[in-house]
C-alpha cells in the first residue's frame, strides 16, 4: 500500500472510529425526521474533511483532483474522474455514480456505487456503518485502490497497534475484544473474533494478536517504532558484514532509546526471518540479541518502511496476514496477476534483457541466479508504484506491466533501472535492461491486453538501447506538466516504429542520479 493511500486510509479510520466510539457512548445522532438530509450532509462534510489525504493519495506523482459539495442539492463530490450524487428520498438516501468524460459527468452505473440506504428507523451503528461503507466504496472506485476496511478487522487492529505501542507488548485476544466492546459500538461476537485472529485455537482468548510489519504501518501512532526498526536493520546489515550479533543493549546505547522501546523492537525484529537468523530474548523482550539473517543483506538500501516491505515481498514465497497466518503466493513473479485490471486510458511498460541470449550460453546457473534477482527488482518496483505485472511477452528476457497512471509507470521504469545499476551481478554477466512506456486504450481481456497500443509499445521497446527508457508522445502529453520534479523528458525528435508509416515523437527519460542513455539512433 503506497504512502499516499497509507495516510489516506488512516485518516478515514480515525473518524470512522470517533464516530463507532460516539455511537458506543449513546451520543451519536442520527437526528431522527431528517436522517436522509443528515446522512447526504455528514457524507459531503466527510470528504471536504478528508481533502489534504485524498489530493495526496497518489504521492509525488500527482494531485488527485477534489470537488467538494458543501450544498446537499449541489453535484455531490468529485475524487479524480468519479463524481458521487447523493440523492434524498426520504426514507431512503439513494446513490448515483458517475464518470467524468470529455468535460461532462455521465452516469456510470458499472462502477457499481449505485444503490438505495435505508437510513430511517436504523440503529446509529447501521446508520454509521452504512455512511462509511458509502465513502469507503467511493474513494476506493474513484482511486482504483483497496484500503482493506471489509468488516471491522481494521478496529480490532488499530486498538491492538495501540496497545502494543503503549504497553511494549501485542494484547491477547480477549484483552483486546474487552476492550473494543468496552470503548466503541460493533457487533461481533467473541466466537467471530476468535475465527478472525485464531481460527482453530483452544486457547479461549489467550492468543496474542500480532500485527505483521504492513498491517501495523497501516495504523496510526506507530511510526516512531516503525522508524526504529528500520534503523536496527541497517544495524544488522553492518553486523552482518562483519559477522557480529545485534543486542538490544548496543541499540539502546546507539539509538538513546527508552527501554519500552527496545522491547518493541524486539518483538517486531523476532517475527522477521529476513532479518532475525538465530537469538535469545527474554520473555518481556526486556534484553534481547540476534544474529542477523543470512537475507538481511537484501535490505541494505532500504530508506523506509515501504522499500523494507517490497524487498520483503519479493524475498517471500509466503506472505503472513494480519495475525501471522500464512497465505499461499505463486512464486512466479512474472505470473498473471490476480489484481482486476484497468480498462480505457491506460499505460503500459515493456522491458527487456539486452543481449541475454549469449548471456545465458556464457554461464546458465549465473545467467538463471541473475535472472531470478532481475525478476525480484522490476516486480519490486512496479508493486510499489501502483504497476500490475501481467506476464512475460515478446522476445527475450522481457517484462509486461500496466499502469492506471501514468506517472505511476515513469517512477517505477526510473526505480527499476536504479535498482538494476545498484546491484553487484555476477562476473561476465552485465545485465542491462531497455524500457519503453506508451499510453493509450486497451481493455482488459482474459488477463490480457490485445490492442494496438500494446503493439506500439513493444515496437518503440525496439528502439531503446541497454539502460533506456523511451517514452511515447502520448504519455509525454499526459506527465509532462504533472510529473515529479527529478524527472524529465527530453525530446530526441521524430522516430518511425516498425511497421507503422506514421512517424512518432519520441522523449528520452532522463533523471539526475541514474545513467539512463539518452541518444536514440536516427531512421535508416
Amino acid at each position: 500500500m503506497q504512502p499516499g493511500i497509507v495516510a489516506l486510509r488512516r485518516a478515514l479510520t480515525a473518524a470512522w472510529q470517533n464516530d463507532l466510539r460516539a455511537v458506543r457512548q449513546d451520543g451519536y445522532d442520527v437526528e431522527r425526521g431528517r436522517e436522509a438530509w443528515a446522512f447526504i450532509q455528514r457524507f459531503n462534510q466527510l470528504i471536504a474533511d478528508l481533502r489534504v489525504p485524498i489530493q495526496r493519495a497518489w504521492g509525488p506523482g500527482g494531485l488527485v483532483h477534489v470537488a467538494d459539495s458543501p450544498d446537499i442539492a449541489g453535484p455531490g463530490p468529485r475524487v479524480s474522474m468519479t463524481r458521487v450524487k447523493l440523492r434524498n428520498h426520504g426514507n431512503l438516501v439513494a446513490i448515483e455514480a458517475s464518470t467524468h468524460s470529455e468535460g461532462e459527468a455521465k452516469p456510470n452505473p458499472g462502477l457499481g456505487l449505485d444503490r438505495e440506504i435505508e437510513v430511517v428507523g436504523v440503529a446509529p451503528l447501521v446508520f454509521v456503518q452504512e455512511l462509511y461503507g458509502t465513502l469507503t466504496a467511493f474513494l476506493q472506485t474513484a482511486l482504483s485502490v483497496d484500503f482493506e476496511l471489509g468488516g471491522s478487522r481494521w478496529l480490532f487492529e488499530q486498538v491492538a497497534a495501540e496497545q502494543f505501542v503503549s504497553n511494549a507488548r501485542w494484547p491477547a485476544l480477549a484483552e483486546l475484544y474487552q476492550r473494543v466492546t468496552r470503548e466503541y459500538a460493533v457487533d461481533d461476537s467473541f466466537e467471530k473474533v476468535i475465527e478472525t485472529f485464531a481460527p482453530g485455537t483452544t486457547e479461549n482468548g489467550e492468543t496474542e494478536v500480532k500485527l505483521g510489519l504492513e498491517n501495523l504501518h497501516r495504523c496510526r501512532d506507530t511510526d516512531p517504532d516503525i522508524a526504529n526498526f528500520i534503523q536496527v536493520v541497517k544495524l544488522a546489515v553492518a553486523a552482518d558484514e562483519v559477522d557480529t550479533w545485534v543486542t538490544s543493549e548496543a541499540v539502546a546505547h546507539d539509538f538513546q532509546l527508552d527501554s519500552e522501546s527496545c522491547m518493541k523492537l524486539g518483538r517486531l525484529l523476532r517475527a522477521e526471518k529476513d532479518v532475525w537468523r538465530d537469538g535469545d530474548a527474554d520473555e518481556d523482550f526486556a534484553s534481547w540479541n540476534f544474529q542477523p539473517s543470512l537475507n538481511v543483506h537484501f535490505f541494505r538500501r532500504i530508506g523506509s518502511i515501504d522499500d523494507y516491505l517490497a524487498i520483503q515481498a519479493a524475498l517471500n514465497p509466503a506472505s503472513s496476514n494480519g495475525n501471522g497466518a500464512a497465505k499461499p503466493r505463486d512464486e512466479s513473479v512474472t505470473r498473471e496477476s490476480s489484481t482486476p485490471l484497468p480498462d480505457g486510458i491506460v499505460t503500459f511498460l515493456m522491458t527487456d534483457v539486452v543481449e541475454s541470449t549469449p548471456l545465458w550460453l556464457r554461464s546458465r546457473s549465473q545467467m538463471y541466479l541473475a535472472m531470478k534477482r532481475h525478476d525480484q527488482l522490476l516486480t519490486v518496483s512496479i508493486d510499489t508504484n501502483g504497476g500490475v505485472v501481467l506476464k512475460e511477452r515478446g522476445e527475450g528476457d522481457s517484462f509486461f506491466a500496466v499502469f492506471l497512471r501514468a506517472t505511476d509507470a515513469l517512477a517505477a521504469a526510473v526505480d527499476a533501472q536504479r535498482a538494476l545499476q545498484s546491484e553487484s551481478w555476477p562476473d561476465g554477466i552485465p545485465i542491462r535492461v531497455r524500457m519503453a512506456i506508451l499510453t493509450g486504450e486497451a481493455d482488459a481481456d482474459d488477463g490480457d491486453y490485445r490492442a494496438p497500443a500494446v503493439n506500439r509499445c513493444a515496437k518503440l521497446r525496439r528502439r531503446a538501447v541497454g539502460q533506456q527508457i523511451l517514452v511515447s508522445e502520448t504519455t509525454y502529453s499526459i506527465v509532462a506538466d504533472i510529473m515529479r520534479e527529478d524527472l524529465q523528458l527530453i525530446s530526441v525528435g521524430q522516430r518511425r516504429l516498425e511497421g507503422h508509416e506514421r512517424p512518432e515523437q519520441v522523449y528520452v527519460l532522463q533523471h539526475p542520479e541514474v545513467v539512463l542513455e539518452a541518444t536514440v539512433p536516427e531512421d535508416s
